[in-house]
């Protein structure tokens, strides 16, 4: 798909779309494993034209058999590499590529459909950004410390934190890979991905790091 189709934040078009119990943000590594036929159509549609699908949260219901309730935030979606299956199903190595906003759900036939539009972030302004950016950091190392910590007592391998400014560029890409890298759950990950601005995004990844790290500490108690 040509990258200008997401350049302009009043396009509106048609995509392919592949309901989810998790969420996909800019960046993502996206393994899927396609066996329901209607999206096997659509991975094989994709694969036809060299398109994109969108990713877009089941906020309730199931993955399977429709009668899922979706949520409007989403991320174009690339496929770089299909391995098809004797028996018609599909092994995909995906990438998220853009947010983008969903505006109206079309007809599921053949497959699920949306019309979307980019979605791109808000000016910042005059925002300054050190601090949050400065929190979110301390949070992650502080985060990874008990992380390490647990992987050492349980022989695992130690984890690496991440850098949320790690060539002081601190652009949204950046922002983006930097929260897809965190061991977040779906519904700070679905908070993530509706934040308006990059100040916004860093904000909400502040303050889920805070709860994840609670969950760590409880994790690294010694078993009484």
């Amino acid at each position: 798909m040509d990258d200008d189709m997401h350049a302009r934040s009043d396009d509106i078009y048609e995509l392919p779309m592949f309901p989810l119990g998790s969420v996909v943000l800019p960046g993502d590594d996206v393994p899927l494993h396609v066996f329901e036929p209607r999206y096997r159509a659509m991975v094989q549609h994709c694969l036809d034209t060299e398109s994109d699908f969108g990713v877009a949260l089941i906020e309730r219901g199931h993955e399977v058999g429709g009668g899922d309730v979706r949520g409007v935030a989403a991320a174009s979606t690339r496929i770089d590499r299909a391995l098809p299956t004797p028996d018609g199903r599909f092994v995909l190595e995906c990438r998220g590529v853009d947010r983008i906003r969903v505006l109206e759900w079309l007809p599921d036939d053949p497959y699920p459909r949306a019309r979307v539009t980019a979605w791109p972030d808000l000016p910042a302004g005059d925002e300054s950004l050190d601090e949050v950016y400065d929190l979110v950091q301390e949070r992650t190392d502080r985060l990874f410390e008990i992380l390490t910590g647990i992987a050492r007592s349980r022989d695992l391998p130690t984890p690496e934190a991440p850098r949320v400014d790690a060539d002081g560029t601190r652009s949204v890409a950046e922002v983006w890979e930097f929260a897809s890298s965190l061991p977040l759950g779906s519904s700070d990950r679905a908070k993530v991905l509706a934040a308006e601005t990059v100040g916004r995004r860093l904000h909400v990844l502040a303050t889920a790091l805070e709860d994840v790290i609670a969950i760590a500490e409880f994790s690294a108690l010694p078993d009484l």
